[in-house]
């Protein structure tokens, strides 16, 4: 078929060929495969082309949403397919996205857990967040055994001193603070064990 007029629109060029039917391409595309006037496509080529806007605009879309923040692999697979995009076209911009570093679950990872701890959450929350957003449970484990524990346990007691003030000051007893910063304190994802070594540090139970 023969390209009978092309009409830039924003980013797009608005293909109409000499069947009276057209295709709307990222001009991008249009630009790259130096489209013209009385140029021939076959449909093949037409569709080829099309399929190449749509990668670039799922990419785009994809450019986006890490512009804001980042994101794991499966994080953005999932807010692509929201928006509406095609899922082979979404694999192969998330391949292309990994292959050229701007996707990197361990790198996501390591950030996540930097930022997560400065916040003082306790490690089984970080784990439960990092299994929410698709990170690999291998990838979580051997970074995760690399936290600190002494400053896990010192997050532990700054945010249990804390909720104590406030309970004690709500005229709490004894034994009614010591299970509500048992809670506290396993809602914001410590273990047990660093639990239970601040509550007897910070409420001793003979008191």
């Amino acid at each position: 078929m023969l390209i009978t007029a092309l009409q830039k629109k924003n980013s797009k060029v608005i293909v109409f060929f000499d069947d009276n039917s057209f295709c709307t391409l990222d001009y991008r595309v249009a630009l790259n495969y130096g489209l013209r006037t009385n140029d021939f496509i076959s449909e093949e080529k037409k569709e080829q082309l099309i399929t190449e806007s749509i990668f670039l605009s799922t990419r785009d879309s994809a450019f986006r949403s890490l512009s804001r923040r980042p994101h794991s692999v499966s994080e953005l697979r999932t807010k692509l397919i929201r928006k509406g995009w095609k899922k082979e076209i979404i694999q192969r911009v998330l391949e292309d996205l990994i292959d050229k570093n701007f996707l990197d679950d361990e790198k996501f990872a390591i950030a996540f857990i930097e930022e997560r701890s400065k916040k003082k959450v306790g490690i089984n929350k970080i784990k439960a967040e990092l299994m929410k957003r698709g990170i690999d449970k291998k990838i979580s484990d051997s970074l995760l055994v690399n936290l600190d524990p002494d400053s896990s346990f010192e997050n532990a007691q700054t945010l249990a001193r804390k909720k104590n003030r406030l309970l004690q000051e709500r005229g709490f007893d004894n034994r009614k603070i010591r299970t509500k910063l048992y809670s506290f304190l396993l809602s914001r994802g410590f273990e047990s064990e660093f639990i239970l070594r601040v509550i007897n540090e910070i409420t001793p139970e003979n008191d």
